[in-house]
């Protein structure tokens, strides 16, 4: 099994959980994670399920250890934890749109490798 499939799977099994929570928004603005991701090279995530019907991201790599995200229908919270607190901001997300700059820049870089 590649990584990307065990990612899918990972969505997959959120979704079982749980399967008359998750809204078709939330599920598509993972999908569009994915997608990027994988299209631009990056290293693919561990997925889990949230407190809410949500999916939670993060990356076992040196670059990106203290970055988790929080997939919403509408929006995706973005996470940096530092010694003491952490830093979070919303990227506003309808399913199909494109990315903010920021949002790309806080992803792992394609060449990131594991912690």
């Amino acid at each position: 099994m590649t990584e990307w499939e065990r990612a899918r799977r990972e969505v997959e099994s959120c979704i079982a959980e749980r399967p008359s929570e998750y809204k078709s928004a939330t599920v598509a603005v993972m999908n569009d994670i994915l997608g990027l991701l994988q299209q631009t090279g990056r290293p693919a995530p561990n997925i889990w399920p949230g407190y809410w019907p949500t999916f939670c991201v993060d990356w076992d790599l040196a670059d990106v250890e203290n970055l988790k995200l929080e997939v919403f229908a509408d929006r995706i919270e973005v996470y940096r934890y530092n010694e003491t607190l952490f830093d979070v901001w919303d990227e506003d997300h309808e399913p199909g749109s494109a990315f903010s700059e920021a949002f790309l820049n806080e992803l792992p870089s394609p060449d990131a490798t594991s912690a």
